[in-house]
């Protein structure tokens, strides 16, 4: 922990002694930290990466609960990375050669893209550029948990707007939901935790409200789907995300990008950090989408195994799978009788991680499970297929691709 005044370093540290706070006390009522945090801090939870962690400590655990991608870089990616390192000494420069690479990508103008961190780092300049204490913000649920959090860290209020009985999205609930304190609308496509995209139709009648719009398109590359980006030029309040974590595979460089009208990216510039993208990352990705090979290969395993295992999971009895365009499927095991838990569980005991969907305004008992290699979701659908009450242990077969 800091200091709570950098003052206090280049004063008499006698005299601050008797004023200096306590470090050691918790963070009660009462804590000094109370008088000089922002309030709405105190009934936020910071991002519990403790999975992850989890994850990289037992090597042997099959990752299929983070929607990463399964294939590793590329030769060309990890030279691009490893020549960076060899200017590592030097700050990085404004990665202008990705952005404009991830532009004629994207389709749209070079100075409509603004890098970040990952899409998360993007998503939360927008948040901080135009969320303020009490300013609303529309988030059509379940969906990403990250768009609810950040809103609530900065003093905004979360307007959330359940889907249809059949996981539709409602449009005409999230139109009457705006009111003249919405500075936001979240939507995400293909979405998280449904699987499903919005089509244009859709995400048209949401921008016709005016409200400047957010559209998380993370998934898009692990199918087919549709880029909203070309919507930009008809309306400039709309931002799209786009990671290179997903379907490219490199969710360990953290780098995202958003998509956006000029002057929007203007602004959002002018509250993003300097350097948030490293030389390493920018020629990785670089690398990556300047090969149309390095996208095209994962994209058509992703589509082609995740297509196998819901194909596979349709015919348990009592499992409901949803119908995905991403890297993952989640299963509704609610007809079943058995908790969400016990499955997670039960494939942990046999090294297989997968994550029980809790954490996105979903109620019910649901499983999400990640497209792995060929081998793990072989193994996937062996384990969970024996904690399916009524199911007779059975293998995979072997994927065509």
């Amino acid at each position: 922990m800091t200091r709570a005044t950098d003052a206090a370093d280049t004063t008499d540290t006698t005299k601050r002694a008797s004023t200096a706070p306590d470090r050691s006390e918790p963070v009660h009522e009462g804590h000094w930290l109370r008088s000089f945090a922002r309030p709405e801090l105190w009934a936020a939870a910071g991002y519990d990466a403790s999975h992850h962690d989890f994850a990289w400590q037992h090597r042997e655990l099959a990752r299929l609960m983070s929607n990463e991608c399964p294939l590793p870089p590329d030769d060309v990616v990890i030279e691009a990375a490893m020549s960076a390192m060899r200017e590592a000494n030097f700050y990085p420069n404004s990665a202008w050669e990705l952005r404009n690479a991830l532009a004629d990508f994207a389709g749209v103008e070079e100075d409509s893209v603004i890098l970040g961190n990952g899409s998360t780092e993007v998503l939360d300049v927008v948040t901080r550029t135009f969320i303020t204490p009490g300013d609303e913000a529309v988030i059509p649920v379940p969906t990403y948990a990250f768009f609810e959090t950040q809103v609530r860290l900065n003093g905004g209020v979360p307007v959330l707007v359940p889907t249809t009985a059949d996981l539709g999205f409602d449009v005409p609930a999230i139109r009457a939901a705006v009111t003249p304190r919405t500075k936001l609308i979240f939507l995400c496509s293909p979405n998280n935790p449904i699987g499903r995209s919005w089509t244009e139709e859709e995400v048209v009648a949401v921008l016709e409200t005016g409200i400047p719009t957010v559209i998380d398109q993370a998934y898009l590359e692990c199918g087919y789907g549709r880029s909203f980006a070309p919507l930009i030029s008809r309306f400039p309040h709309l931002i799209v995300t786009r990671t290179m974590s997903k379907a490219f595979g490199l969710a360990a460089v953290r780098v995202g990008y958003g998509l956006a009208d000029p002057a929007v990216v203007d602004l959002l510039l002018r509250v993003r950090i300097p350097f948030s993208v490293s030389l390493v990352g920018a020629r990785a990705c670089l690398a990556a989408v300047r090969d149309p090979g390095v996208l095209e290969r994962r994209r058509r395993y992703i589509s082609e195994e995740r297509d196998r295992l819901f194909a596979a999971l349709s015919v348990l009895p009592g499992v409901v799978p949803w119908p995905s365009e991403t890297n993952f499927i989640t299963i509704d095991v609610t007809a079943t009788g058995r908790p969400s838990a016990d499955y997670v569980a039960e494939a942990k005991a046999e090294q297989l991680l997968l994550r029980r969907v809790a954490a996105h305004r979903l109620a019910g008992q649901y499983v999400r499970v990640t497209i792995g290699t060929i081998e793990e979701n072989d193994r996937f659908l062996e384990v969970f297929s024996r904690s399916v009450p009524g199911t007779a242990a059975r293998g995979a077969g072997a994927s065509p691709i």
